[in-house]
């Protein structure tokens, strides 16, 4: 009986011992740290990645020759050219702007943007009335490169008919998707060879697609994903 007791409480005592070395571990580990490896070792609750992929804003409207719209106060838009638009240029050297009081067509050229030996001459999203002009594009055009969607919009225009207008234009869900779709077209119409240069490995468009195209292919890529054409 005498055994017996004390086999159970040295039973007791290695129990108690282990029991008071888990706590003191579990002590020992930071809140944040058990709540982040948490998070890694859970992919459902894992926080998503950002995409390396074209940015279209939520609060703006697209135009499928890829300039955008952006409401202001005091009846006033803006406008400029997408991410997209920037990507496939490369480094913008220069852009031809129409004066203000210009009158302004939606779908119709707009602006001139140049890279190099290339120009691109893309539509306007609305129509209406040159109110202002980007002035800091005409000391570093590359401003649309850094910031198309904010520091580097490029018109401010009165629209005149934003009503029946607004409506044509897409969001950017519908852009995203408008995108895609381009993105199979192209694939059919360029050569192996060629969309290998033009893609990247996230089947993104590269930057500087007009260094890397011929006059052939460029002229293609101008007239199917700006709907317009190149600068002869």
């Amino acid at each position: 009986m005498v055994i017996i007791l004390v086999l159970l409480t040295v039973l007791v005592a290695i129990s108690i011992e282990v029991l008071r070395h888990r706590l003191a571990r579990k002590r020992e580990i930071p809140i944040g740290l058990a709540e982040s490896s948490q998070v890694v070792l859970s992919p459902a609750r894992a926080a998503p990645q950002k995409s390396n992929g074209l940015h279209f804003p939520k609060e703006y409207y697209y135009h499928n020759g890829h300039a955008w719209a952006k409401l202001e106060e005091e009846d006033l838009v803006k406008i400029g050219l997408d991410d997209l638009t920037q990507k496939i240029m490369g480094s913008i050297e220069e852009i031809e702007t129409p004066p203000p009081g210009k009158s302004l067509n939606q779908g119709e050229v707009v602006w001139k943007v140049r890279h190099g030996q290339r120009k691109l001459r893309q539509l306007s999203p609305l129509g209406g009335t040159v109110v202002e002009v980007n002035e800091k594009l005409k000391k570093d055009p590359s401003l649309v490169n850094r910031s198309p969607y904010e520091e580097g919009w490029i018109l401010k225009i009165k629209p005149k008919a934003l009503g029946e207008e607004l409506p044509k234009l897409m969001d950017s869900l519908q852009m995203k998707i408008h995108f895609d779709q381009m993105k199979a077209k192209l694939r059919s119409s360029l050569s192996n060879e060629t969309l290998g240069t033009v893609y990247g490995d996230g089947e993104e468009i590269l930057s500087y697609a007009t260094d890397k195209l011929d006059e052939k292919w460029w002229r293609i890529l101008v007239t199917q994903l700006f709907r317009s054409s190149p600068e002869e």
